[in-house]
């Protein structure tokens, strides 16, 4: 298991992206924007390291009334780290080891992208680690799927 992204949800993505990029010396490797269901959307950048390509980052924002704004607006409208994840080499085995551990997930089935041949869950808020969700990411050389974003996502509705 290795750190996979950071992943941060806040009120000007390009703002955050730019200290980012000054900062570690990250760059922006893609862009893209979720439309949900009721319309509202939030637009997503992943910055990577000059170096190398992990770990990367990855930055969202969104309309007041996406999953995103509303999660932002409850961190007193700062935003801050949304989630850490991790990449696992097979995560039915992990996910499963987590839950006999007592680890509760945003969905009962793992998420699934196979176009881009990856899977992920998020756990649900680990009061122990400060209330921050772990993300689980089993995938190849590919980068995000955006149909898997919107569906991890859309798991987070309701959390603060």
């Amino acid at each position: 298991m290795i750190l996979d992204h950071i992943a941060y949800r806040v009120t000007d993505r390009k703002k955050t992206a730019t200290f980012l990029e000054t900062i570690l010396k990250y760059k922006t490797n893609t862009e893209f924007e979720i439309v949900f269901d009721n319309q509202s959307k939030a637009e997503c950048l992943v910055l990577e390291p000059q170096s190398s390509p992990n770990p990367e980052i990855f930055i969202s924002d969104g309309t007041s009334d996406s999953i995103v704004g509303e999660w932002v607006q409850s961190h007193d409208c700062n935003g801050g780290i949304h989630h850490i994840a991790y990449r696992v080499d097979n995560i039915h085995v992990i996910v499963e080891e987590w839950r006999e551990n007592g680890v509760q997930f945003l969905t009962e089935d793992i998420i699934d992208c196979p176009e881009d041949n990856m899977k992920q869950i998020f756990s649900k808020p680990l009061d122990i680690l400060g209330g921050i969700i772990i993300e689980l990411i089993e995938r190849k050389d590919k980068g995000f799927c955006q149909n898997s974003v919107k569906d991890l996502i859309n798991s987070t509705k309701g959390i603060a």
